[in-house]
């Protein structure tokens, strides 16, 4: 049931309403970046699901539609292995899908269910919604329902549900679907700031992977006729890995912003200090760029991963490999821009390669951790300045606040932003009044990452310096700085209350 029933179109333009004037018709467009394509397992394309797609492309944004057709291939699939018609569905068809996604097997590790009893309920209600749809737009209605609730004698029978998790002063009511073939709910604690000693174990294992000696024999038989490639591929590699942690720690930003980030905005970063991202999920067709300022130790970081991106594509032309990189940040093996599921997925890898196979550690725990810290420091400056306790702080304080954390991490509205208030009193009451807490948090994650990077430099002095004395100094120097930086970040942060 894993094979893909879809394709993903490039970006398509669609005519969706016309109007007359005197001077012609002005028909009006929809721009879809991505169209995921569907097809019936026969390999013809699967219209009703098609037309659903489209309908509700102008609704979403970055991966939805793409999330929602992998979510519909399953009743897709369904439906071609047991020659039923959409229109023919009923509620026995509901619980033999449900069945069958809950008994499947992970392909990685058959022991394993291939996904859990939440993302089981997920699918069966993006297919509840596909139907209602179906039903409303495409079935004749003189003829049994197909779906709804108990009183219309449906073939397929479902709840609704009033959503009030979701209701707000600033919200219409909602409503959710349910159908008794879904399996009871998991609970699960909800996705927490990544820890620094999680990020420690996938920076150590960043640096054992760029060391030629703990690349397995297979691999390394690949280069064999190329070893000054696989030298570049390793070094650039190990700084792709480690700057898009630093990226990730350090502005809070959503994987999908990290891809399109353009390189030549930063060639001079070192003047401007200024990073320009672009900001997903606001239904726009060209993602606006908002501008991140940085400090100078924190420009420096930029400015060395674009020497070494340099590095490897002036590397990979001078191994005659024709490249496409175009303004990417981050590239591939291959030279080529990468996308935001190859980076996705080579961060799992390096987490289960750090211990945590079968824990939540993904990109997004990064966000969460910025975030954190971000209302953490913003609020405790604003009691420090109010004289306000926890008792006293109104929801226009708290607006105040999260307003400012919006215009760095790109939120459209502060509502989504309220959950990390109640996390920021947690981290306020354990750090209590050490006042120094959040800046040496920050100082030490940079501290730690130099300090890999000195012992990534010092076995690469080593390795040139093979019949002569390593220099000390150079080694005592570099040490130096690392540390006196660390030092002029806590300062700085003590003093303008930033952390960046």
């Amino acid at each position: 049931m894993s094979s893909q029933l879809f394709h993903v179109l490039p970006t398509i333009t669609l005519p969706y309403s016309g109007v007359k004037h005197k001077d012609g018709i002005h028909i009006s467009t929809q721009i879809i970046p991505a169209f995921p394509f569907m097809y019936w397992a026969s390999g013809k394309p699967c219209e009703p699901v098609n037309m659903y797609l489209l309908e509700i492309a102008h609704e979403v944004t970055g991966d939805s539609l793409k999330s929602y057709a992998a979510e519909l291939s399953h009743l897709v699939r369904y439906c071609g292995n047991k020659s039923v018609s959409i229109d023919s569905l009923t509620n026995a068809d509901i619980h033999e899908l449900s069945q069958q996604l809950q008994d499947e097997k992970s392909r990685r590790n058959p022991l394993e269910r291939a996904r859990n009893k939440n993302t089981v309920r997920a699918i069966l209600s993006r297919a509840i919604r596909f139907l209602l749809w179906y039903q409303k737009d495409i079935m004749l209605m003189l003829r049994t329902p197909l779906i709804g609730e108990q009183n219309v004698s449906p073939q397929i029978t479902i709840n609704r549900i009033r959503n009030d998790k979701r209701k707000s002063r600033n919200r219409q009511i909602e409503y959710y679907y349910t159908h008794s073939a879904m399996p009871t709910s998991e609970s699960r604690e909800p996705k927490r700031p990544i820890a620094l000693p999680v990020i420690e174990d996938i920076q150590r294992v960043i640096y054992r992977q760029s060391v030629l000696g703990e690349r397995s024999t297979k691999f390394v038989q690949r280069y064999r006729n190329s070893p000054a490639l696989l030298a570049a591929q390793l070094e650039y590699m190990r700084a792709r890995r480690l700057f898009m942690v630093w990226m990730m720690m350090h502005t809070g930003l959503r994987p999908s912003e990290l891809v399109e980030m353009n390189v030549r905005e930063h060639f001079n970063i070192l003047t401007t200090r200024t990073l320009k991202i672009p900001t997903k999920k606001r239904r726009k067709i060209k993602a606006p760029i908002r501008s991140f300022p940085i400090l100078l130790n924190a420009a420096t970081v930029v400015h060395r991963y674009l020497i070494a991106r340099t590095a490897y594509s002036e590397t990979l032309h001078g191994a005659g490999l024709e490249t496409t990189p175009g303004d990417s940040f981050f590239l591939t093996m291959n030279g080529e821009s990468i996308k935001k599921s190859s980076l996705e997925k080579d961060f799992e890898r390096l987490a289960e390669e750090a211990g945590y196979k079968g824990v939540q550690v993904c990109l997004s725990m990064f966000r969460h951790r910025f975030i954190t810290y971000e209302v953490t420091a913003h609020l405790k400056e604003f009691i420090e300045k109010s004289g306000k306790s926890r008792q006293m702080m109104t929801d226009i304080d708290y607006e105040s606040i999260l307003k400012r954390v919006a215009t760095k991490t790109g939120h459209g509205s502060v509502q989504s932003l309220w959950y990390y208030i109640d996390l920021a009193w947690e981290e306020l009451g354990v750090w209590g009044s050490i006042d120094r807490a959040i800046a040496r948090l920050h100082a030490s994650d940079q501290l730690f990452a130099d300090l890999l990077s000195l012992q990534h430099e010092t076995e690469a002095l080593g390795n040139r310096q093979k019949n002569s004395k390593i220099n000390l100094k150079q080694i005592t120097d570099r040490l130096g700085e690392i540390i006196a930086i660390a030092k002029q970040d806590i300062e700085i942060d003590e003093l303008h209350g930033r952390h960046f």
